[in-house]
């Protein structure tokens, strides 16, 4: 039997416990922190702009948010917030109340006078896989006509090696004798579903640059905010773009390479989660990143990969690793499809599937570049219907998949299905009454792909059930 102490998904869910915990905490002791005196504009209110400015105006510091978009400004003004992050909602009320934290569109009159500039708009990829820098450049072309001496441009948008120096130059010409503007490089680590959490208890704080006032000037606003001393590593400018991007790849490669275990794994009657389980002890390896899934997604990962590769390629380097890794990620979105076509006997044709879980990862709504998604394109286009349901990404999937039908429960999506397929790692996917969708759907079958539940009580509750490199 499996030894659940072990298990990966249980390991997530302690993990998340935790973190709930600890982000409760910090919301109901809100008043503990004094202004600094310290203004701060960030320039985007997207979901690193919009935590980052939250998390700075819980630091003490006062905070303008500019954000383009007029109703999204006015929203969040009015303390809305669209994106389903835990406590941001909470943090971003408390702020707006003790007047830490404003919204705007206007640019031009939000930089006057703040002492640091936060860059944290969107770079997507282009269809070559490059980061599309375009609205990036007009916020650096807007900032050159307003900023004055004294002032920093901080960089949080993930931008290609040498971006800080285009920015700088931009940045700096024509300044007619004026002192120069000092462009400080400062990637983000936050995960979605903990960003919170990640703000104030960071792994590690990087924070490039070649102006050394400036440099300090940045570490200090985020040491304000420090549950608990992290370690901070100042580095040039293009050293902290470069560890951002090595760092999401290498993310990528550890989810791949777990997901290729598995399928040997499961040739060879292996339980991938004892296997994953005893690695992640080893120091050298550690645990994270070892759950097996359907393959990785969301807002990083695809983009910083191909953004990497294609930066590789316009430097003359052609790499193996990284298109590997792409590669791999691609061979495990269809062999999840595969899994529920061999589970309903072959043929998806006139079969009727049940989803659970459509975003990218648990404890977000965001669809971005979801593998979810992606195995749910397969199965439809091998003939399947597909029925789905998501705690938190339902609107989002109104949009991104208007040809599935969206259920108000996960009992409704089971319901008269041929099998259920688990996409998501959902907590709650855990507590359901699985007896009863059993007896709902048409025939008791389940794909769990995150092997999120237990397949000994899904098997004594009537179900055929496949999980990825189990016995």
């Amino acid at each position: 039997m499996k030894d659940l102490s072990v298990d990966p998904a249980s390991q997530a869910v302690r993990g998340t416990l935790t973190e709930t915990a600890e982000i409760s905490w910090l919301i109901s002791h809100q008043n503990v922190a004094p202004p600094t005196g310290v203004k701060v504009c960030v320039i985007g209110g997207g979901f690193v702009g919009l935590v980052t400015a939250t998390g700075l105006a819980q630091a003490g510091h006062s905070v303008t948010c500019v954000e383009k978009d007029k109703q999204k400004a006015a929203d969040l003004a009015a303390g809305k917030v669209a994106i389903f992050e835990q406590g941001l909602s909470e943090l971003l009320q408390a702020n707006l109340q003790r007047d830490r934290l404003t919204f705007t569109t206007d640019l031009a009159g939000s930089v006057s006078g703040q002492d640091m500039i936060v860059i944290s708009v969107g770079t997507p990829s282009t269809d070559d896989g490059q980061a599309d820098l375009s609205a990036f450049t007009e916020v650096i072309r807007d900032l050159a006509r307003s900023l004055r001496s004294g002032q920093v441009v901080t960089i949080k948008s993930t931008v290609p090696v040498c971006t800080a120096l285009f920015a700088s130059q931009l940045l700096n010409e024509g300044r007619n004798g004026q002192g120069p503007i000092p462009v400080v490089s400062n990637p983000e680590f936050l995960r979605e579903g903990t960003a919170v959490y990640d703000f104030f208890h960071p792994r590690r704080i990087v924070v490039g640059g070649n102006d050394p006032i400036a440099v300090e000037k940045v570490v200090q606003v985020y040491r304000a905010g420090l549950s608990r001393p992290a370690p901070i590593v100042v580095t040039s400018n293009e050293t902290a773009e470069m560890i951002k991007y090595a760092s999401n790849v290498y993310l990528a490669m550890r989810i791949a390479y777990i997901n290729e275990l598995s399928a040997v794994c499961d040739a060879l009657d292996i339980e991938v989660a004892d296997v994953s389980s005893a690695m992640g002890l080893d120091p050298r390896i550690g645990p994270d990143y070892l759950d097996v899934g359907p393959g990785f997604g969301g807002s990083c990962l695809p983009k910083d990969l191909n953004a990497f590769v294609a930066g590789a390629q316009r430097v003359g380097v052609n790499l193996a690793i990284a298109p590997a890794v792409r590669e791999a990620n691609e061979r495990q979105l269809d062999r999840v499809a595969e899994k529920v076509r061999a589970i309903v006997g072959g043929d998806l044709k006139d079969m009727r599937i049940g989803v659970l879980g459509l975003s990218f990862k648990a404890q977000t709504q965001d669809m971005r570049d979801s593998p979810s998604m992606a195995v749910v394109l397969r199965l439809l286009a091998h003939g399947a219907t597909v029925q789905a349901f998501d705690p938190a990404a339902m609107e989002e999937a109104r949009r991104l998949l208007p040809q599935v039908r969206l259920c108000a429960t996960a009992a409704e999506a089971g319901a008269g299905a041929d099998a259920i397929v688990i996409l998501t790692e959902w907590p709650e996917f855990q507590l359901l009454d699985w007896a009863g969708i059993g007896r709902l759907m048409r025939s008791a079958r389940l794909v769990d792909s995150r092997n999120l539940l237990s397949p000994e009580i899904l098997r004594r509750h009537g179900f055929e059930y496949i999980g990825m490199g189990q016995k």
